[in-house]
């Protein structure tokens, strides 16, 4: 049992780490825009991708601390 929790606490911090690093004062990256390189494009997926899943890992982390949590107050 302390190993998914440490799990999920450390997936809460590396998604809060790349949110805060890369997007806190930035917002949702943009898509759609017209490039003239596609190395751009390419770039914004992966920007897109890396913020949906810092965001991912925060949800996740916080579902499986919760649902442990409840378990824990249930069964004991």
């Amino acid at each position: 049992m302390e190993q998914i929790i440490t799990l999920s606490i450390i997936m809460i911090a590396i998604g809060a780490f790349i949110y805060i690093s890369k997007y806190k004062n930035k917002g949702k990256p943009k898509i759609g825009i017209k490039r003239d390189k596609l190395s751009d494009y390419f770039k914004d997926y992966v920007d897109l991708k890396s913020y949906w899943t810092s965001i991912a890992f925060i949800v996740v982390g916080v579902t499986i601390l919760i649902a442990i949590l409840i378990i824990e107050l249930v069964f004991s």
